[in-house]
């Protein structure tokens, strides 16, 4: 599967496992130009017309464990077909960031896509992509 994904750095990183409550901090996902959103309708994969995911729609953001239901889209030049597909993004392992640009927010150091099929000539349906504190 072809997908450039800039990795955003994991730095700055503390344990919070508790559920979100009124005194946790505002959680978001940091893109990778380091800017955090709440509960993102689109995650691009890559900077320069790569893949991307459109039309999330999340369940219990802020919570542990949070799931989103979408569509995949593979048009570009390079991408390997079908164009669109079902796909299920999950965010789990939330941690508070310490310092930088996220400093006092809550994001999620794991993030996995699961595809409702796979790229042409290609078996794999899930892949992880970057998440953590900028």
């Amino acid at each position: 599967m072809l997908l450039t994904a800039l990795a955003l750095a994991f730095s700055g990183l503390t344990a919070a496992s508790a559920p979100a409550t009124s005194d946790t901090p505002r959680t978001v996902l940091f893109n990778m130009y380091a800017h955090g959103y709440a509960k993102p309708r689109t995650i691009y994969l890559s900077a320069n017309a790569g893949p991307y995911l459109k039309k999330l729609a999340w369940d219990d953001w802020g919570s542990a464990t949070t799931v989103a239901e979408g569509v995949y889209v593979s048009d570009c030049a390079s991408c390997s077909p079908p164009k669109r597909r079902t796909a299920t993004v999950t965010l789990s392992k939330p941690v508070v960031c310490t310092h930088g640009e996220g400093k006092g927010l809550r994001t999620y150091r794991k993030a996995v896509v699961t595809l409702s099929g796979p790229d042409r000539g290609s078996t794999g349906t899930t892949f992880r992509i970057p998440a953590g504190c900028p």
